[in-house]
């Protein structure tokens, strides 16, 4: 009776030391998976998708290329999501390729690697899922594969996510806001050259006694270079186009393209076009993103 009206309670906190977390800027995330499996061929992992049309692209991939991998996501008959999810526990087929609607519940200890495959919509659902990884205690890894695509995915999610009913127009756009908030807040995570256990901890609210040396940027080395020119010209051109235009047109103005969106907002008249034309598109959008995460 005493143990019923006095439980024991066990709090671990966020900090995790057997799990090491790293962002990956693959030029084709297809052939970085292939390669890592692979390469922990012996292991059982889970890989994360934003889309039902992902996980059926990713699952493929591996069965043609002859990998042990199952799959779940909501659009499966539920025998069927049943069935996977059990070759998956009793590793009958080791790689599970999902969409978050798999996980909750789940039981299997001996997950070495979670690897998302697009960046997931807040640090509260990356958290959670990558924290399947290494319940054993056993050193495993949580790999992000970061492309500026994922953020177009998740706002394209947030904006045709289904309204509750019981909720009224402000508190919907509240409710948008919030998620626009989370989504920002998870690709600072992928763009930051921090500790990344840091930046996590510090999200929710534990301290920490500065980097751990046990992430992927911990053990990158980064080159400071001033970049205070091309602020300049960014900031320019985002005063020019008045905040009309997001971040690809920014960009492609900033080094000159010639494309037919380009062409039919005429910014080719405007001062700041090809400012940055010695730099790609990509260098670009990587130093307004740094400018974003530094609220500069």
């Amino acid at each position: 009776i005493l143990g019923l009206l006095n439980p024991q309670v066990l709090v671990t906190g966020f900090d995790r030391k057997n799990l090491f977390f790293s962002v990956e800027k693959p030029r084709n995330k297809d052939a970085f998976l292939l390669d890592y499996i692979r390469a922990h061929s012996q292991e059982s992992g889970i890989l994360y998708c934003a889309t039902r049309k992902n996980v059926e692209k990713v699952h493929a991939l591996l069965l043609r290329q002859g990998l042990p991998a199952t799959r779940y996501h909501a659009g499966l008959q539920p025998q069927e999501r049943k069935e996977n999810q059990e070759d998956f526990i009793y590793d009958r087929s080791p790689i599970m390729v999902a969409t978050n609607a798999f996980g909750m519940g789940i039981d299997k200890s001996n997950v070495r690697y979670v690897i998302h495959y697009n960046m997931p919509s807040s640090l509260e659902n990356y958290y959670q899922e990558a924290g399947r990884a290494g319940r054993d205690g056993e050193a495993s890894e949580c790999i992000l594969l970061y492309s500026s695509q994922d953020v177009m995915i998740n706002r394209f999610l947030i904006e045709n996510k289904e309204a509750n009913p019981e909720y009224g127009p402000e508190e919907l756009l509240a409710i948008q806001e919030q998620d626009e908030k989370r989504l920002s807040t998870m690709n600072y995570y992928c763009l930051t050259t921090d500790c990344l256990r840091a930046y996590l901890l510090r999200y929710f609210g534990e301290r920490t006694a500065g980097a751990c040396g046990h992430c992927s940027n911990c053990r990158q080395e980064y080159q400071t270079v001033d970049r205070t020119r091309e602020g300049t010209q960014i900031i320019a051109c985002i005063q020019e186009c008045r905040g009309r235009y997001g971040l690809n047109v920014i960009a492609g103005t900033l080094c000159g393209h010639n494309t037919a969106k380009l062409r039919e907002y005429q910014v080719s008249s405007m001062k700041s076009y090809g400012a940055l034309k010695d730099f790609s598109e990509a260098e670009v959008k990587r130093i307004i993103q740094y400018m974003l995460l530094e609220e500069i």
